[in-house]
């Protein structure tokens, strides 16, 4: 059976559909991923009909995310207009809103669908189109009428799963009206590619062990359940040594949502295989509670050289009332201090633009963070009301949001506020120059907004990029030909975001998109 499988986000980074499709081809199907980036025209490119012709799917599913709901809307319906195969939608927002998907596709995979995508495709092959699927996980309907399959348990032996490629030979992407193998040209695949492709993204566990009130991971322990799924260090390991094969490849970004959930026997093992079969850099996730000092100096040793923290708020109200985030900020300062003690580059990550935090808790977390040991950099996010949380249900019951506004803006999409953008370069100018800047609206003067307004774009453009080039150097032990080539791989997503305003190139071209389909295309936002 042949398997086609399309993503519409804007960058290639595709983790679930690479780990679908080596699943299929593993039970001997052919499988090729199509990345086709914000695709919102109105009419199939002859490049994807021609190419659709010729692989002849049996089967095409889709994976998307809350945003990219309007252009997987888009693709089924044109490709439903020219060819007669069943498609599945899949990914998180098959998840959150499965009905609302179901009424786009012929299928849905309500969980995790390695082995579902797997079992339909011997379904068709067998019994057809006409019988309705037993298989867990997947959801269809008959005469109108949902057909809700059970949600099979969660895989816990992760090792049964493939090993992902960097870069398969079967990934295409569709650029400039025409479409290339990205295993022959990687050029383009690093256009495509986060930090410019420099890194392979894994992960090495599933699960959250939070349930934060934003996130949907609240959600998905209703399908996953709440424990962590962990790889062993030896399938981890053999994964990496394929990927360190291409020479592209300057170092390992890991997106467990917090890698510290694995043992302390776990991480030695993992560090003493790693320093000996990998070392490369890499990158981890994690919360500051569940970090402590001994090891964190192990990894550091096998080649730790940045480290993303999730703060999200300075205020404990915020983090424990709102969120659900059972973290204080004294837990942070000590983490942060730990972070700056081994020299591995600090990334810690905020949420702003929350209408339930006050303003005396917006200036309270920028003088928190301007507190913290320095040198580091910050990543905004836009607080996103995802369909199924918690924080949702409750925004949308207090007349905050509506149900849907989460389809048309990127969490990166940052409003334009005073106290964004004095959080936004804190990190980079002096305590006593943040103190003059973090004042309530009240006490604010014209001089103060006008000389932020001035003071933002020179450190976003001067001392931000100084700031990240000399905490990657010191992270790679001052290895400048490493530093130089890590930095000038990420240069077009740093660049892009001071340009776009936090977006990147890609996700600004999906805005304008969005925007154009929005006024011309206004059959496709109805219901």
């Amino acid at each position: 059976m042949k398997l086609l499988l399309l993503s519409l986000q804007s960058n290639s980074y595709i983790t679930g559909l690479k780990s679908v499709a080596a699943s299929a081809r593993a039970q001997g199907h052919d499988v090729k991923i199509l990345l086709l980036p914000g695709y919102l025209e109105s009419r199939l490119s002859p490049a994807i009909t021609e190419f659709i012709q010729n692989f002849n799917p049996d089967l095409i599913g889709i994976g998307l995310m809350s945003i990219e709901f309007y252009p997987a809307k888009n693709i089924s319906r044109l490709i439903r207009e020219r060819f007669d195969i069943p498609i599945i939608w899949g990914g998180v927002h098959a998840i959150l809103k499965p009905e609302e998907c179901l009424k786009f596709a012929d299928y849905i995979c309500y969980g995790e669908g390695e082995r579902a995508v797997v079992s339909l495709l011997e379904h068709l092959e067998t019994k057809g189109r006409g019988v309705v699927p037993d298989i867990p996980n997947v959801w269809t309907t008959d005469n109108g009428e949902i057909c809700r399959q059970p949600v099979s348990p969660p895989e816990t032996y992760l090792d049964s799963i493939p090993c992902q490629e960097y870069v398969p030979d079967y990934f295409y992407g569709f650029h400039k009206n025409k479409i290339y193998n990205f295993a022959e040209n990687q050029r383009l695949y690093r256009k495509y590619a986060l930090y410019g492709g420099t890194c392979h993204m894994m992960v090495t566990t599933r699960g959250c062990p939070f349930t934060c009130s934003y996130c949907g991971n609240s959600t998905f322990t209703a399908v996953y359940g709440h424990g962590i799924r962990k790889r062993s260090v030896a399938n981890v390991i053999a994964e990496l040594k394929e990927v360190k094969k291409n020479p592209y490849v300057l170092y390992i970004n890991i997106q467990d949502d917090c890698f510290f959930v694995h043992s302390r026997e776990w991480i030695i093992e993992f560090c003493r295989e790693y320093k000996k079969h990998i070392n490369l850099p890499f990158l981890v996730r994690v919360i500051p509670t569940m970090m402590d000092e001994e090891t964190l100096r192990l990894l550091r040793d096998a080649g730790l050289s940045w480290i993303v923290m999730g703060i999200q708020s300075g205020s404990d109200r915020v983090n424990i009332e709102i969120y659900n985030r059972k973290v204080r900020f004294r837990s942070v300062e000590k983490a942060a201090a730990l972070i700056a003690q081994t020299g591995a580059a600090p990334f810690y990550e905020m949420i702003v633009d929350n209408p339930y935090e006050t303003e005396a808790e917006r200036i309270e977390t920028i003088q928190g963070i301007s507190g913290l040991k320095k040198p580091y950099t910050v990543s905004l996010a836009h607080l996103t009301f995802f369909p199924g949380t918690p924080l949702s249900e409750r925004a949308v019951k207090d007349n905050i949001t509506t149900q849907d506004a989460y389809l048309y803006r990127y969490i990166v999409k940052i409003d334009k506020t005073y106290l964004n953008r004095l959080l936004d370069i804190t990190p980079y100018i002096p305590q006593r120059l943040v103190r003059f800047f973090n004042k309530p609206q009240a006490k604010r003067t014209l001089m103060h907004r006008v000389l932020l307004r001035v003071l933002v774009p020179v450190v976003k453009r001067s001392v931000e990029p100084a700031v990240y080039f000399f905490i990657t150097t010191r992270a790679l032990n001052y290895n400048v030909s490493w530093t130089v080539r890590t930095v000038r791989g990420g240069w077009r997503s740093a660049i892009s975001r001071v340009i776009f305003n936090f977006l990147g190139k890609g996700d600004l071209e999906y805005d304008r998109k969005l925007a154009w389909a929005r006024k011309n295309m206004p059959a496709l936002f109805e219901n």
